[in-house]
This record gives structure tokens, sequence and C-alpha cells, in this order.
């Protein structure tokens, strides 16, 4: 951070005029609750076990980092304790941070902390404003955390209270990404300067309402306990946690249809489509269907041709067969999207926008009329220059995900083929990650095909995948400043009622200049039982393991 002031003030001093700025009071910036306004009741029994499956290997045990299972885990207010918590429509709801109001400016924060309501750390140090504070100065420089760089000063004004400022017009953006900041012990990180090699017992020393016991590496089994009765004045009604990591999703399945398992957590992952059929129809078994947030894409390169020329992406949005293309993403439950690219479950969805159709002869019909012709007679379109024209298709292959994305590229190579559009898989990048990563870092890829995850769907959206601006460390290659400045407005809001507005014109841009297309809009399912408990709230793209499963959960009496 490059200025931390520690200044204890009265608590006169929180009038905003003493910042040279007036503030959007904190009811227009989220609807905020306090926790104990969504206090689960413990009359109906508690919990004693829940046991939870999931695909994510337990390889790191730190505090710092969302990596691996344990650090995943924490995305549901968990181990960790985030500055705020998201509810199910993804806005930001008070947790560590009980209120803050947000300057006209959208440069600064005012804060308050639930410091004063006796949380521990999990070795028994009580949380304090020093941990707060020197998180946010920590974290800004460890890998994970780059939405946090932008603090540039913090300010402590009282025992509860700190303004944090921001070099940018970013504090709104910063709120919602709260979900993944947590503060970290200042006792056991000081002075550790890597911070994602240390791997020493008290790593995993969170706040939150559960703690670490111990990780069975041959049962390859994570076991967890409750601090206590409550946490923040609400009655925790689950004791104690089991999350166990499964080698695949059948075996996964297996356990769920068993009762072995209570329910599924994997984060942005579910059950594949394909694998439906196994968690349907069973006795006790629901499959946790829900609208995911993010989605499977093509995004167009606007640094080479033909892909920076809006006649061809026209053409193409028209070329593609969305029914098939639904169908083999995300089986029977899939639909056709839209042209607004942006899936129903998002903030800000624009349900106006036309879905997207394939029409063959309008492609044929475009590319002609842009000069897209087959002036040799062999099948094949040339550039309008009379140059060959083969367009490189680059997909974001993973080892789980390489048959699907084969399938998906095997349909847009013969859906371009059929209007005159020769399409080259990257047969490199299939091969070889590292090149795959060259390639959408250079921002000279064509067509890439890859996704949108629900962390990034939920505030920054696939645009941040497709459009090319300073602040944002992307791979998106479209740097019309017209478009640009559209996303940064998007970007850097400062409430929700401006997101919504921006959002919707970035929806609104996309169908007019087609910076990419969603593929198919999915559902997702992460199966849970429903023959133990009772109050499970399934959220779209996370599931029932959430931030509200630790005090809503009942044994079914």
């Amino acid at each position: 951070m490059k200025k931390q002031v520690l200044s204890l003030l009265l608590s006169g001093a929180l009038a905003l005029n003493l910042f040279g700025c007036s503030a959007q009071p904190a009811e227009e910036s989220a609807p905020q609750r306090s926790p104990a306004e969504t206090a689960g009741s413990s009359s109906a029994g508690v919990v004693e076990e829940l046991k939870i499956g999931t695909l994510t290997a337990p390889e790191v045990f730190n505090m710092s980092n969302d990596d691996s299972a344990f650090g995943r885990m924490n995305y549901t207010s968990f181990c960790a304790a985030p500055l705020l918590e998201f509810d199910a429509n993804n806005m930001a709801q008070p947790y560590l941070m009980t209120s803050w109001e947000v300057s006209e400016d959208n440069c600064e924060i005012i804060a308050t902390f639930a410091v004063d309501q006796g949380i521990t750390w999990h070795d028994g140090e009580p949380l304090t404003m020093d941990d707060i504070i020197f998180s946010l100065d920590y974290l800004p420089n460890v890998a994970g955390h780059s939405h946090m760089q932008a603090i540039d000063e913090v300010e402590q004004l009282d025992e509860t209270t700190l303004r944090i400022h921001f070099d940018s017009p970013s504090a709104f953006l910063f709120l919602n990404n709260c979900m993944s900041v947590w503060p970290i012990p200042k006792h056991i990180w000081e002075g550790i300067e890597d911070p994602e090699a240390y791997a020493e017992p008290d790593a995993a020393v969170g706040c939150g309402p559960y703690r670490f016991v111990r990780f069975d590496e041959e049962a390859q089994t994570m076991y967890y306990e409750a601090v206590g009765e409550s946490y923040m004045g609400r009655p925790l009604t689950v004791q104690s946690v089991t999350v166990r990591t499964y080698d695949s999703s059948d075996a996964l399945i297996m356990a769920l249809r068993s009762g072995e398992v209570d329910a599924m957590y994997n984060y942005s992952t579910s059950i594949s489509a394909t694998q439906l059929n196994s968690i349907t129809g069973v006795e006790g078994l629901d499959p946790g269907m829900s609208d995911k947030p993010g989605c499977y894409q093509l995004v167009f390169g606007f640094q080479a041709q033909p892909t920076d020329d809006l006649a061809f992406r026209q053409a193409v949005s028209k070329a593609l067969d969305y029914e098939l293309l639904a169908v083999s993403i995300g089986g029977k439950d899939a639909q056709v999207p839209g042209a607004g690219f942006i899936p129903p479950s998002n903030l800000g969805y624009d349900a106006e926008l036309p879905r997207l159709a394939q029409d063959v002869e309008a492609a044929k019909t475009i590319l002609d009329e842009a000069g897209y012709a087959d002036t040799d007679g062999d099948g094949w379109r040339e550039l309008p220059d009379g140059s060959a024209m083969e367009v490189l298709l680059t997909p974001q292959v993973t080892k789980t995900t390489q048959s699907l994305y084969l399938r998906m590229a095997e349909i847009i190579q013969s859906n371009l083929a059929d209007v005159g559009v020769k399409v080259i898989l990257d047969e490199e990048s299939v091969r070889n990650s590292d090149h795959q990563t060259e390639v959408r870092r250079s921002l000279k890829y064509e067509l890439y095909l890859g996704a949108t995850s629900a962390g990034v769907a939920q505030y920054r959206t696939g645009f941040y995948y497709m459009i090319d601006t300073p602040e944002f460390p992307g791979w998106g290659s479209c740097n019309i400043p017209e478009y640009s400045e559209a996303y940064r407005a998007v970007f850097f809001s400062s409430s929700y009622d401006e997101y919504l507005e921006n959002i919707k014109n970035m929806q609104e841009l996309n169908a007019e200049q087609l910076f990419g297309i969603s593929l198919c809009w999915e559902k997702c399912y992460f199966p849970y039982r429903t023959d133990r408990y009772e109050g499970w709230n399934n959220y779209p793209g996370r599931g029932v393991i959430n931030n509200s499963t630790w005090y809503n959960l009942h044994p079914i009496a």
C-alpha cells in the first residue's frame, strides 16, 4: 500500500465533509441487514455433522489465498470471515464490515467493522482493527487479490471505523469483490515474505464460524468444528463439518446416492448435464438445479482479420446452430442464449433483447455483401482483398473439459463451413496450455472459445474477457474507445442503480457489435440429500453450501 495513516479521531469526525466529498448513504449502496436479522433458530435442533463432498483437491491449507478445497470453502463464510457476504441475488450484505458509505467520487469508503463483537482468531487471539488494517495492506501483494491493488490509503477514524481510499473510482468495485476478501491474523502473517509458500499449521487460522481441526490424507477428508453455539449473534445450527474430496464426479454421485455425503460443494463447477440421469429420480436426492451465472462463449479478436470486421462477426452469429450447442453443452435443460450475452441469473440481465437464432442464408448474404467471396471456386471464401482466409479457433482446453471444448469446436467449424468459412482448430493450444495462454495474452487470437466463471459473472461479467482497457488484466482485445469507456462505466459503477444502467447499456452494445457470443445458457447441478435435513437454500450457481447453510440447516423432525 502506498500510504497507511493511523489516527484515532473523535466519533464526530465521521462527518463526511471532513473529507471534501459527500457520501452516498449505505442503504443506497446495498440493501444491508444486520447479522441478527438473518439469525437462524436453534429450536428445531442442530446438525451434529454435515458431510460435504467435493471434487477439488485439499492441497493447500493457507488462509492468505483461496486455493484448493480448503480455500474454496471460504467463499461460503466458513473458516474465514469475509468483509462482506453475498445473498442469492449476488448483492453485498454486511458481515465483518457491518456498514459502509461510498463517496460521491467512488474513491472512498467509510466502513465500520465488527471488531467490538468479541470475535477471536481460532488460536484464541482477539480480532482487532490492527488485523483489518494489516490485511488491507498485506493482501494486495498476494496472488489472487488484484482487485485490492487500488487501495492507496487507510485511516482509522475510531475504534471500529476506517476510511479506505482508492487511487481510482474503485470503491464500489472493491465492495463487490469482498466475498473473497477476508482478514488474516497480523500476529501470524507479519513478516511472512512468501505467503503462498507458508505451510505451517497456523497458516489455516481464521476467524470465521468454523475452525479447521485436521486433515486425514488417506481419506482425503477435512474436519471442522463450530467455534461455539453462535457466531456474531446468529445461532449456528451445524456443529461440525467434514469435507471429503472424491477423485471423480462418478464417485461423488455414488456417495450422494448412498447417503455417504449430504451435499456437494465445488466452486463454479457443478455436476455435468451428461450425468443428470444419475442424480434424478433418486429418493431423497435433489439434483440442486439452478441457473448458471457463467457461460461458454466465443470471443472475437479485434486485432486480426477477419474477426475485427462487424459484418464477419454478424455472419458468424447467424451461422451457429444454437439448439445443437445448447443440448451438447447443457443437455435438455439448457437454453438458447440471447444477444446481450449475460445469462438470466446475473444482476442486470436484460430480458428484452432477442434470443440468438441460426439463419444460414442470412449469414451467406452478409458475407457476400461484405466482399467475402469464393473467388477461386474451391468452396472456401477469401478475404475481401482476395487473399486466402483461414480463421484460427483457439479453445480454452483443460484436462477435465477437453472433450466438451472439442465438441463445441467441432460444431462451430461445421456451422461456419456451411457458409463457406474455413476454420482451423488451434491444435497446439489443445496440446500445450502454455501456448494457449500465450495466444490469449498476446491478444492476437481470432476466435477464442472460453468460459466465464461464476465469480467473474457476478460483477465483472464475461465482457471482462472481451474489452481491452489499461485497468483490466484480462484478455479482451477490443480497444475501440467507445466500447472501452462503456465497460469502464460498468467496472467503476458507484452504486447498484448505476451498475444496472451501465450493464444494460453493455448488453445492448454487444447485441449491436458482437464482442462475443454466449453459446448457451446452462443450468447447473449441485445435488443434496433431502431425507436428513431441511432449511437448504439453493443459490444460483453456488448450490446449497453457501453462507446461509450454517444458520438455517436443521434435522428433519
